[in-house]
């Protein structure tokens, strides 16, 4: 057990706390910066090397499988996909040479120096976030904007989404780095730290975090054994409890909301007659006849794959740069929007050849996520290629493939180079585009296609799933004796994984595989 005498500030590995810092921040030029300063402190301090872990071989494996099937489809000879292609392999790469110099960090440094480094990231996290929460409460003049609503929704429920800490990305990348932070405490009877990571858990109001929480943590309160433990948990529940209705009151009434309209919905669909619904069966470019449950779909090709539209020449990829260029996409009415909704709906009509209110999510609300899951698995399901070896790296589901599209929903993007491949625009990209023309309150992580099992198997196929589970699952179910702490982190982080594109944005990754290298690594070594 940690000795709590002992001053964190004085047994902080600062070197490592700056790469951590750096390497979990959203911009891929600190990201870059933060590899080479550790590059030089590990030769500076003649670290002991190790073997690459199974994490990083992942990594540098996976470019690899990704320029198949774009060599097959002659994709490099479209403008701008070479470049993609290149930020995409950086990104792998710069996952891979993080996740080998935690590893190389863990070994060369004392185990109660570890721990102290994880404690004031999670503790300068905390700062930035509590401080991020005060300049909302100046600029909008409210003790607690969570409670505070007005025309552009900047403040009221969304108000956690702003709440980013040393990750600067999304709230959602805080909202579970902090979950990950309080079992990790809890575990290690640290119960303040517990506290603080939950606090600024809460501050995200990030709801599906929050509810897989609660799960794990009602877990541990039957498998912990002795009584401190124990007390530690309810105290965190307590925490909860208490601080969330305060925080969370339009989000409680949110959740409310759509559990009803979705209770509603099923009982709609169980009621129905079966000859109504045989009684009208659906047109070409008709999505009325939705697939449901053991119901199969007239047009199930085109309900998944939406079509391009065929009554007229476009180019798709000069419609991408003039909306970049001239603006005409940016929202004029709401600045807490990036696109305007109206115009989104119009490019779904333009591009697809289909009115917005026929398109399949318009026809069958519900959840997008499981909606784009679906798309992945037809896709695959399309051809053997796509099977084994998916789009390619930026061709399917991916952070890369976004941010290809020039149209700022991953970050600024250089003109000349934008690029989008028939195969994200048929699928995801509609999806994604359809999640932003709905109210912002509609813009949660359960209506994103951002998922690392979206990427994996849409990109690269099953060489990449193949990969993922004998190299990332397979090294740490080679490990698997030495876990202690990490037993109880990996079931949740594998749930976060359908959350986000974390193997392109190494933040939540890069704290998951510094835990699990320090259960890996220093399990045997005494707290001096």
């Amino acid at each position: 057990m940690t000795n709590t005498k002992r001053n964190i500030f004085q047994d902080v590995d600062w070197a490592t706390l700056l790469f951590l810092i750096g390497i979990t921040y959203v911009k891929l030029y600190v990201k870059i910066a933060a590899i080479c300063f550790y590059l030089v402190w590990l030769i500076y301090k003649k670290y002991k090397t190790t073997n690459f872990p199974g994490f990083s071989r992942f990594y540098f494996l996976m470019p690899v499988i990704g320029i198949v099937t774009p060599l097959l489809n002659g994709s490099f000879n479209a403008d701008g996909y070479m470049f993609g292609y290149a930020m995409g392999v950086v990104n792998w790469l710069l996952a891979g040479i993080a996740s080998y110099f935690l590893c190389v960090a863990v070994v060369n440094t004392p185990i109660h120096k570890l721990r102290s480094t994880v404690k004031v990231f999670f503790l300068f996290n905390a700062l930035f976030s509590f401080g991020e929460l005060g300049r909302m409460m100046i600029d909008s003049g409210q003790l607690v904007p969570y409670w505070y609503w007005e025309p552009t929704e900047y403040y009221g429920g969304s108000t956690g989404d702003h709440v980013k800490g040393l990750f600067s990305n999304i709230s959602v990348a805080n909202a579970t780095a902090n979950a990950m932070g309080v079992i990790y405490f809890v575990y290690h009877r640290e119960m303040k730290w517990a506290i603080l990571c939950v606090l600024v858990l809460l501050l995200c109001t990030s709801n599906l975090t929050l509810i897989l929480l609660l799960l794990f943590l009602i877990a541990m309160l039957v498998l912990l054994k002795g009584r401190e433990p124990k007390m530690q948990v309810l105290a965190v529940l307590a925490t909860i409890g208490i601080v969330y209705p305060i925080l969370s009151l339009n989000n409680i009434k949110y959740v409310g909301a759509v559990y009803t309209q979705e209770t509603e919905r099923k009982k709609e669909k169980e009621t129905q007659p079966t000859a109504a619904k045989k009684a009208k069966q659906p047109e070409i470019g008709d999505f009325s006849g939705i697939a449901t449950a053991g119901n199969y779909y007239l047009h199930k090709e085109s309900y998944y794959k939406l079509p391009l539209n065929d009554s007229q020449l476009i180019s798709y990829k000069d419609d991408l740069k003039y909306l970049q260029q001239f603006g005409t996409a940016r929202s004029q009415s709401n600045d807490n929007l990036h696109l305007e909704p109206a115009v989104l709906k119009g490019i779904i009509e333009k591009w697809y050849g289909i009115p917005y209110a026929k398109t399949p999510l318009a026809k069958d609300p519900g959840l997008v996520k499981l909606y784009t899951g679906k798309q992945t698995l037809n896709y695959l399901n399309s051809s053997m290629k796509h099977l084994f070896f998916g789009a390619g790296v930026g061709n399917f589901s991916s952070k890369q493939a976004i941010k290809s599209t020039g149209l700022g929903w991953q970050g600024s993007y250089p003109t000349k180079y934008i690029y989008v491949s028939n195969d994200f625009l048929q699928y995801h990209l509609y999806s994604l585009m359809f999640v932003f023309s709905m109210p912002i309150s509609e813009h949660s992580i359960i209506n994103m296609p951002n998922s690392i099992y979206n990427q994996l198997a849409g990109e690269y196929g099953l060489a990449g799933i193949t990969a993922f589970i004998v190299f990332y699952i397979g090294y740490i179910w080679k490990n698997r004796r030495s876990l202690k702490v990490s037993r109880y982190i990996i079931p949740i982080v594998f749930l976060f994984f359908g959350f986000e594109y974390w193997f392109e944005m190494i933040s939540l990754t890069a704290l998951f595989e510094l835990i699990i290298f320090i259960d890996i690594y220093k399990q045997d070594e005494p707290i001096t």
